[in-house]
Order: structure tokens, then C-alpha cells, then sequence
């Protein structure tokens, strides 16, 4: 998957067109041209910004807090290269996971296990692994930006194809409705409830895993 540059923002391609709409205006010079002229050109620049922008959508990136991708800046490096390097981040965020499962089990609802795997704040750097927020983030995203599960499930997509239609984005999808009742239990101190919501998310990242071509037990090895 290639880092494609950001096109500007919306409000700023507006911004630029309606200026020189406005600035091919003025009475003196154009006394023909009025005020509603003007703004039928202005309207017709900001048409134009937002078809340009539909239609040059960059793809999903992994949520970093900013919408872009935490790769950037890098050279762009094959398929096989990006898909090693999600199923790590994948793995670690496995990890992460059954270590909450692990507090849940001692009947925590709180404490560093779940603020490591729910934490909101970015990290001050990235990981070992690339991963600039915890588990949660990392894997599914926020705000309908995808994480790196999204990421890895769309290496699966044929080039130039939607990834919307596969079965490994479905299977994301999935995991991504499952977290956040984990942590809702836990607010309530419901420890039994949480542990409940837990095994709900585990069999559904257990689908996903093995959708996008790794273990699918989460007792593998790997993932402890």
C-alpha cells in the first residue's frame, strides 16, 4: 500500500478558488459582472473543490490522532514489506488484548493493563513497532479512521478494487463494535459483565485473524 500526498484540505481549496473568483471581480473594472455573478462563481469554485476531493480520496491510513499515516515520510516499500509489518503491530495488539483478559480474570476493572490497552493519549514516540497509541487505538482507529487492522485487512483487495466488499474488512468491522463494551462494564466495576464482553471481542478477533492469514487461537504462542 504506497503513501499518496494528502490533497489540501477542503476549506483551503475552496478557500484558494473562491479568492481568485473574487479578485476577477470588482465595479470598476467589471461593471457588467455583479455581485450575484460573483457568487455564482465562487459557488462554482467550491463545486469544483469538492468533486476534486471525492474524487482523489487518499486511502486508509492508520489512525495516528491526525488522519495520516504513520508511515509517512518513509519510502514507499512493497506490498510484502507493509503487510509484514502490519501483521506485527496486528500481533502485538493481540497481545495487548489477552493481557487485559489476564486483569479481567483477577476481577480488575481498573489499572495499567486496561489503561495500556485503552489509553487515548499518543505516545511521545512511536514503538518498536511503528504503534503511536495503545492497543485499541492502534487496531481499529477512531473517528472512521481505520487502524491497522483496516490496514491489513486491505492488502487482500486486488489493485484498484474497493476494499469495502471484503471478507477481511467485514471481519474488522466485527472486532471494531466489540471493545468499547468491555470498557463500559469496567466503568461500572462489573468485572463478570466485562469478562463477558471480553469473550464476545475474543471470538470475533479470532475470525479476523485468521481471515487475514494469522493464528487464529488466541492461546497461540505468538500471542503470548
Amino acid at each position: 500500500m504506497r503513501v499518496v500526498q494528502q490533497p489540501l484540505p477542503l476549506l483551503v481549496l475552496i478557500g484558494v478558488l473562491t479568492l481568485k473568483a473574487c479578485a476577477a471581480w470588482s465595479p470598476s473594472s467589471s461593471p457588467m459582472l455583479s455581485r450575484k455573478d460573483m457568487l455564482k462563481s465562487s459557488g462554482a469554485a467550491a463545486a469544483v473543490a469538492t468533486a476534486f476531493l471525492i474524487n482523489h480520496s487518499p486511502p486508509a491510513f492508520a489512525f495516528d490522532g491526525s488522519g495520516s499515516s504513520a508511515y509517512v515520510g518513509r519510502k514507499a516499500r512493497s506490498k510484502e514489506e507493509l503487510t509484514t509489518e502490519y501483521k506485527a503491530r496486528v500481533v502485538q495488539d493481540v497481545k495487548d488484548f489477552n493481557t487485559l483478559g489476564a486483569a479481567i480474570d483477577r476481577g480488575e476493572t481498573e489499572g495499567d493493563d486496561w489503561v495500556g490497552f485503552f489509553i487515548q493519549y499518543q505516545r511521545r514516540e512511536p514503538d518498536e513497532l511503528g504503534r503511536t497509541y495503545a492497543a485499541r487505538l492502534d487496531l481499529i482507529g477512531e473517528d472512521g479512521l481505520g487502524g491497522v487492522g483496516l490496514l491489513l485487512a486491505g492488502t487482500f483487495a486486488k489493485k484498484g478494487k474497493p476494499i469495502d466488499g471484503l471478507p477481511q474488512v467485514k471481519k474488522f468491522n466485527a472486532v471494531a463494535k466489540t471493545l468499547m463494551p468491555i470498557k463500559k462494564a469496567a466503568k461500572s466495576g462489573d468485572a463478570a459483565k466485562a469478562k463477558k464482553e471480553w469473550l464476545k471481542a475474543s471470538v470475533a478477533l479470532s475470525e479476523y485473524l485468521q481471515a487475514v492469514d494469522l493464528p487464529e487461537s488466541l492461546a497461540d504462542p505468538i500471542y503470548n
